[in-house]
C-alpha cells in the first residue's frame, strides 16, 4: 500500500497497453469496434469538431531547381488565417502521366524542409512526386510542441488539445496541397517520415483514408514504455493523443489495417525500447491476419541509433514501389551533397502572412459548447438532463467502466470530546486513503464531507471546517496521492499532470471515483444517515463539484479556494469542450452551492457567468452563497440545508 501517483500512472499505462486489442476475436468483431474506436482516436487528437471543417487555401511563392528535380515553394492554411508552407518537388524532366506521391513529414529539425532536403530530392530523382512540409513549430510556424513537455500549458489538458493534434490537422491540409497538383495521381499517395515526423506520418495514416501507405520510422511510442522507461522525459507532446478513452498506440495503429504499414525501428534507439516496438508491431499484425493479409503490415529493425540506415531507406523505397506506384523505379539512394541553400528555399524569407495565428491554434480547435438558460423549472430540468448526458458521453465516461474498488475498514472508535471519533484506512489500488469521522453526541441532521487538497490532512481539514460544522457529523478524507501521502505535484513534478493526461485520468477524476465509495459507505452507517454537504478543497474542490453534480443524492457543495477556470487547475481532459468550472456550478441548482475564494477580482464573483445566471432564473439567487469566509460560506449553506 501507499503506491505513489506516479505508480500509478506506470501501473495503469502498462495496463492499457498490455490489453490492448487482446479481446478482439475475430474480423466480424474488429469490424464492429472498428469504427468506434476511430471515433475515439479523432476526440483523443482534439480534432473531434474540425473533421468537416477543409479550409485549404494555396499559395505558390516561387521555385527552385536542381540536378533531375524542380520544387515549388508552397504556402498553405491548416485554419484561416493559420499558415504552414512546404516544398513540392518534381523530377525533371517530367513524365507525361501523373505520378505516384510521397507525403514526407518532417522530424524536428529547425527548418524541417532545409534539414530533410535530400529525402524529397531522392523521391524526384526516383520519379515520385513529393511534398515536404514543415511543422507547426518550425522555420516562420509560430506553433509550440511543448506545453505539457514544459508545464508552461497545462490548460492543454482541459483544452483537450495535444501537439499531436495540430500536427494531425497540418498534415491533412498537406496532403490537401498534394492531392491539388495536377501532375499527382491521387490515387497513389504515400506517407512516411522519422522520429516526430514518423508519429505524423502515423497518425495521418490512421485519420485520413487517402493515404494509401505508410512507412514510419522512430516514431510510434506507447505509453507503457512513455511511463515505465520514462521516455516520455524525451519525447515532445507531438508523440500522444490524449488518453481520454484508455486506449493504446497499437489500438489506434491497428486502425489502418487492411492498408499496408511499414515500422523501422533502430535496435540502439535510446527514446524507443525494443519490446515497445515489438510489441506494437506483433499486436496489430494480428489484425492484419484477421483480415488475411499479414504480409501488409512489417517491421524493419537494423542496428544504429536514433536516424535512418542505408538499409532502412532502401527497404521504405521498395515499399513505396512496392504499394504505392506498384511498379519499380530506379534505384537512387540519399545524396548527401545535395544541399540547396536556406535563403533560396525559405518560403516565408522569415516574414509569414499576417494575420498567422498559428500560435492560438489550441484556442481555435477547442470550442466549447453553448447551452441555453432555463425559463423555468421544467426548461432547467430538460436543459441539466441534456448537459449531464453530454458529460458523461463525453468527459467522464472513464467512471462509469472504471475497475478500481476501494474497501474501507475501521480501525478504532472512541469517544472523543463529547463526540464520536472513528478512524478508517481505505485502499484503493495500491494506494492509501485515510478518513476520520466525528459524530456528535446530539442527532446530527447533517454529514460534511470534507476532501483535501494535495497539501491538507484531517488536521489542516479540521482547522479550515471545524468552527462551522460543529454540530455536524464531519468526515475528513486524504485521498489518494494527498495528505501524508501527498504527491508533490509542483516544482517540476507538473508530469503527474502529463501522465494523467496519457492515461487519461487526472486527479480529480481520481478522487470522483474515491468519492463514490465513501459517500456510500457512510450512507450505510446508522448515525451519519443524513443529509451529505461535500467540501472540497483546491483542486479537490472539482472532485466534489462533478460528482455533487451526476449524485443529485449530494443536499449541497463548498468549494474552497477552487480555480474559476479549468484552464488555472482542477484539470480535467477535454471539460472546456463542454463546460467551465463557474458553469458547472449551476449544474448543483435547485440544491444549496457555496464558493469560497480568497482573491477578489476573478470569474466567480461575476454575476453574469451561466452558473449563478440559472440560480437567479430559477428563482433561488439566495442558494447560491459566494464568500471570502470559509465559515460564512459553510454557515450559509448549511443553514438552508
Amino acid at each position: 500500500m501507499n503506491k505513489t501517483l506516479w505508480q500509478y500512472y506506470v501501473d495503469k499505462a502498462t495496463e492499457i497497453t498490455d490489453n490492448a486489442l487482446e479481446d478482439i476475436k475475430n474480423l466480424e468483431q474488429w469490424k464492429q469496434e472498428r469504427q468506434q474506436i476511430k471515433k475515439e482516436f479523432f476526440i483523443s487528437m482534439g480534432l473531434n469538431s474540425i473533421l468537416e471543417k477543409s479550409t485549404s487555401v494555396i499559395k505558390t511563392l516561387g521555385e527552385f531547381k536542381g540536378d533531375g528535380f524542380i520544387a515549388k515553394k508552397i504556402a498553405y492554411q491548416i485554419l484561416p488565417d493559420c499558415w504552414s508552407s512546404g516544398h513540392f518537388y518534381l523530377p525533371d524532366p517530367l513524365p507525361e502521366k501523373k505520378l505516384p506521391a510521397v507525403l514526407y513529414a518532417c522530424g524536428h529539425a529547425g527548418i524541417g524542409t532545409h534539414w530533410y532536403q535530400k529525402h524529397a530530392i531522392m523521391w524526384a530523382r526516383r520519379g515520385y512526386a513529393c511534398f515536404v512540409f514543415e511543422t507547426i513549430i518550425q522555420s516562420e510556424n509560430t506553433g509550440w510542441h511543448h506545453g505539457l513537455h514544459t508545464g508552461k500549458r497545462l490548460d492543454w489538458i482541459s483544452l483537450g488539445y495535444t501537439a499531436a493534434g495540430g500536427e494531425l490537422l497540418n498534415s491533412i491540409h498537406a496532403l490537401d496541397v498534394l492531392c491539388q497538383m495536377p501532375e499527382v495521381d491521387i490515387n497513389r499517395i504515400g506517407v512516411t517520415g522519422i522520429s516526430g515526423g514518423g508519429a505524423h506520418s502515423h497518425f495521418l495514416a490512421i485519420a485520413d483514408e487517402r493515404i494509401k501507405t505508410v512507412a514510419t520510422s522512430a516514431g510510434i511510442s506507447s505509453i507503457k514504455s512513455a511511463l515505465g522507461n520514462r521516455t516520455m522525459f524525451q519525447h515532445c507532446d507531438c508523440m500522444y493523443a490524449h488518453g481520454n478513452f484508455q486506449r493504446d498506440i497499437s489500438e489506434f495503429s491497428a486502425l489502418i489495417a487492411p492498408k499496408p504499414i511499414l515500422y523501422c525501428f533502430a535496435s540502439h534507439d535510446n527514446l524507443f525500447a525494443v519490446d515497445e516496438y515489438k510489441t506494437l508491431y506483433s499486436k496489430v499484425k494480428r489484425i492484419y491476419e484477421l483480415y488475411g493479409c499479414p504480409e501488409k503490415c512489417e517491421l524493419f529493425e537494423y542496428p544504429g541509433p536514433h536516424a535512418y540506415s542505408d538499409a532502412s531507406i532502401k527497404k521504405i523505397n521498395e515499399w513505396f514501389d512496392r504499394y504505392v506506384a506498384e511498379e519499380q523505379h530506379p534505384d537512387v539512394g540519399l545524396n548527401n551533397n545535395d544541399i540547396i541553400p536556406e535563403h533560396i528555399m525559405s518560403v516565408f524569407n522569415g516574414k509569414s502572412p499576417e494575420p498567422n495565428r498559428l500560435n492560438l491554434l489550441p484556442e481555435l480547435l477547442t470550442v466549447q459548447r453553448t447551452r441555453p438558460l432555463p425559463k423555468n423549472e421544467d426548461e432547467w430540468e430538460i436543459i441539466r438532463t441534456d448537459t449531464l448526458k453530454q458529460l458523461k458521453t463525453n468527459v467522464f465516461h472513464w467512471l462509469d467502466r472504471c475497475n478500481e474498488k476501494m474497501e474501507i475498514r475501521n480501525i478504532g472508535k472512541w469517544d472523543f470530546e463529547g463526540r464520536s471519533f472513528s478512524r478508517y484506512r481505505a485502499e484503493n489500488k495500491g494506494m492509501e486513503v485515510y478518513i476520520e469521522a466525528y459524530a456528535p453526541k446530539i442527532t446530527a441532521e447533517t454529514t460534511i464531507i470534507a476532501l483535501g487538497d494535495y497539501g491538507h490532512n484531517t488536521t489542516t481539514l479540521m482547522k479550515k471546517i471545524g468552527e462551522s460544522t460543529k454540530n455536524c457529523n464531519q468526515v475528513l478524507v486524504e485521498s489518494r496521492a494527498c495528505g501524508r501521502n501527498a504527491a508533490n505535484i509542483e516544482h517540476g513534478n507538473y508530469c503527474l499532470y502529463r501522465a494523467g493526461a496519457l492515461v487519461g485520468i487526472t486527479p480529480v477524476m481520481m478522487w470522483m471515483n474515491d468519492l463514490k465509495y465513501i459517500v456510500e459507505f457512510f450512507r450505510n452507517i446508522l448515525e451519519y444517515k443524513t443529509d451529505i454537504v461535500l467540501y472540497g478543497a483546491g483542486e479537490a474542490a472539482g472532485a466534489c463539484l462533478y460528482y455533487a453534480i451526476f449524485d443529485e443524492r449530494i443536499s449541497g457543495v463548498i468549494i474552497d479556494d477552487a480555480p474559476d477556470t479549468h484552464a488555472k487547475g482542477c484539470y480535467i481532459p477535454g471539460i472546456l469542450k463542454e463546460i467551465d468550472i463557474t458553469e458547472a456550478s449551476g449544474l448543483i441548482a435547485p440544491r444549496m452551492f457555496g464558493v469560497v475564494f480568497p482573491e477578489i477580482l476573478n470569474l466567480w464573483v461575476s454575476k453574469m457567468h451561466w452558473g449563478i445566471r440559472v440560480y437567479e432564473r430559477l428563482g433561488i439567487k439566495n442558494r447560491y452563497i459566494m464568500s471570502h469566509s470559509t465559515n460564512i460560506a459553510i454557515t450559509k449553506v448549511l443553514s438552508d440545508i
